[in-house]
């Protein structure tokens, strides 16, 4: 397997893993909804929580990389170790050991260095990978190491900063070979195959919770927004003002004119809007949300429950409006458009 096609499995991993965070938080948060607009309909909340699994996405190797690595940038991302340590050839120690010839060189064995005890007990010497994986996250690869150093998360700058330190050599220590290139992504399988398999168990219930939550809210929704709410319209009229309705109209004429004969806006032209047919307005748009309801005329019960709330009125409608929560505001609201006519429509 090459680099690139590495890093391509290794997109895809990651990918997932993300993919299932952002599902965790949709099931942290789905899904909340309310009534208790004016005649006192009930809310309903519905709510799921799952929460993703922290699935550590596997060490890319390096050594397919470092034929290829850039040493000069290397040495800009050394910058980040200098205070600890120094790379020249008799250098001395620092707060950290001197670095010169580490790459394959035996761990803890530096003159006059004093390691920590989780350092000198560790096996194995300073390979490329063991240098990636330390220097990807120290306190990980080496429990209990006195570096402090947070590490390098990216995989081109720890390429590089270790093509720096192979060069930091009198006789720099030989590239991987193929065979080890191949080695290092066939060991990269089963950490692969495990993260993916953990991403895949927890998909299940956070997708199901979702699903769950998503149901009940529709029906929550279902029955808590009557789409026609029962009310005396009548009565309602015969105490409103029109022009306190021509007020509460502020809120629609950026979208809607209302004149003989006036032109469309955003929205269409509202003139002899009571008792019409939806989607009758000529040169106006329609949703077909809104031409579908061609057969439910606009009269005062159903111009109310629109009022109310337009998306739960209308599903589909292209109206942003949220709606009018206030009966009061519905009612004068009414009472002037029912004005907008040369012949009102008569109370009921």
């Amino acid at each position: 397997m090459s680099s690139f096609e590495l890093n391509k499995v290794l997109g895809a991993v990651l990918v997932a893993v993300l993919t299932m965070v952002v599902i965790g938080k949709i099931g942290d948060n789905l899904v909340t909804t309310g009534g208790g607009h004016g005649g006192g309909h009930g809310d309903a909340t519905v709510t799921a929580k799952a929460k993703a699994p922290k699935v550590k996405a596997p060490l890319q190797p390096i050594v397919g990389m470092l034929a290829s690595a850039d040493a000069a940038a290397g040495a800009k991302v050394a910058a980040k170790c200098r205070a600890c340590h120094d790379v020249k050839k008799d250098g001395k120690n620092k707060i950290g050991p001197n670095l010169w010839n580490i790459v394959n060189a035996k761990r803890a064995a530096v003159d006059g260095f004093s390691y920590s005890k989780a350092l000198t007990e560790k096996p194995g010497g300073w390979t490329y990978e063991s240098l990636n994986a330390f220097i990807a996250k120290p306190k990980d690869y080496i429990a209990g190491t006195k570096m402090s150093f947070a590490g390098i998360k990216k995989v081109k700058d720890r390429a590089n900063l270790i093509a720096y330190l192979r060069a930091a050599a009198d006789s720099p220590a030989a590239l991987p070979t193929q065979a080890e290139i191949d080695a290092a992504a066939k060991a990269l399988e089963a950490p692969k195959q495990a993260a993916a398999d953990a991403v895949k168990a927890a998909a299940a219930p956070i997708k199901a919770a979702a699903k769950d939550a998503t149901h009940g809210a529709k029906d929550a929704m279902a029955k808590a927004a009557p789409a026609a709410p029962k009310m005396n319209i009548a009565a309602m009229l015969a105490d409103a003002d029109p022009k306190r309705g021509k007020k509460v109209f502020n809120k629609c004429k950026a979208c809607h004119t209302v004149g003989n004969g006036g032109k469309n806006g955003i929205g269409p032209n509202l003139w002899n809007i009571v008792n019409r047919a939806p989607g009758a307005v000529g040169g106006f748009k329609y949703s077909k949300a809104m031409a579908g309801l061609s057969a439910k005329p606009w009269n005062y019960e159903n111009l109310n429950a629109f009022l109310l709330k337009p998306k739960n009125y209308a599903k589909g409608t292209k109206m942003t409006f949220a709606g009018l929560k206030k009966d009061s505001d519905r009612a004068h609201l009414l009472a002037y458009l029912r004005s907008l006519s040369d012949s009102p429509a008569a109370l009921k």
